[in-house]
């Protein structure tokens, strides 16, 4: 909810309405264009658990971005009730801007106290992956190599100085990362921090936090397959994820592991693991990216 004395714009903050209806702002400390995805959905998530009942727990959630939205003007959310059961629950929020849906999503919630098995099975830590101790971030990779002559316009990667500024990314490669692969690789790991503490106890922010950065930098690892330098188009279509692990700390760096999969008909479709630092899956994703390149002109 709002914070008391707080004016910073965050993304954290919404504002009640009534027990379905709230209203978020953007956290561009001066926002002028598109609203970030991982931030509307973030704030959807919030409203969802706000309305949940006690002691449940987000595990999966399916999301569309439909318009692009306006950091400048506030968002409603408003939240419909599809079901409340003895151990899931189904939430449905909407974003609207100017009247209009900008975003769709789906959250279904697990009772914690419903787990009774403790049985687990996950993928293999990827443990080559150099640590974030030692590695350039991608703003400051991004600004070292406009100071030696490469044209911003061809470098690749989401300007999240300006959309995402409460979060640090340090690519394991950083010229994977802002230059691609020529096609050859589609693979990339990212390491991820929220630079803003969440209080350990405050699960409903940490959830919506960790789904807040899920959707960083997936359309770029979408284009990994091009060799193209320049793009007409990069955004996503839909988002999917699933929390494997309620507990875990989100103030660490968290790695997130991603590869585009296939690509038909200017979509890709890109696959995500987010681990912990001590080699715990907490999340996977999956993403629909679409993506056009840049025509060569017709003489």
């Amino acid at each position: 909810m709002e914070e008391e004395g707080k004016m910073v714009r965050e993304w954290r903050r919404l504002k009640k309405i009534d027990d379905l209806t709230y209203i978020g702002e953007c956290d561009s400390e001066h926002p002028a264009a598109r609203v970030f995805g991982g931030h509307v959905l973030a704030q959807a998530m919030s409203a969802a658990y706000y309305t949940a009942p006690e002691g449940f727990y987000v595990h999966a959630v399916h999301c569309y971005f439909i318009r692009g939205g306006e950091e400048s003007i506030p968002i409603t959310y408003n939240v419909k009730i599809i079901r409340d059961g003895r151990n899931f629950a189904i939430r449905y929020v909407e974003a609207v801007q100017h009247g209009k849906v900008i975003h769709l999503a789906e959250f279904s919630l697990q009772k914690l106290a419903s787990v009774k098995d403790t049985f687990s099975l996950t993928p293999e830590f990827p443990a080559h992956v150099p640590g974030p101790d030692g590695l350039i971030s991608n703003i400051s990779g991004r600004h070292q190599k406009v100071a030696e002559g490469f044209d911003a316009r061809e470098l690749r990667g989401q300007v999240t100085e300006r959309m995402a500024p409460s979060l640090e990314i340090r690519p394991a490669d950083l010229n994977m990362f802002l230059h691609g692969t020529g096609g050859v690789n589609q693979k990339q790991y990212l390491w991820i921090r929220y630079k803003i503490p969440v209080d350990k106890s405050d699960y409903m922010l940490r959830h919506a936090t960790i789904v807040y950065l899920s959707d960083l930098e997936l359309v770029t690892t979408g284009a990994l397959c091009f060799n193209d330098k320049m793009f007409k188009l990069q955004t996503s279509m839909d988002h999917s994820a699933w929390i494997h692990q309620y507990e875990f700390d989100i103030n660490d760096w968290i790695l997130y592991e991603q590869e585009c999969v296939a690509n038909s008909n200017h979509r890709s479709l890109i696959h995500g693991r987010l681990w912990s630092r001590d080699g715990k899956l907490i999340m996977s994703t999956s993403q629909e990216a679409l993506i056009y390149k840049v025509q060569p002109s017709k003489i």
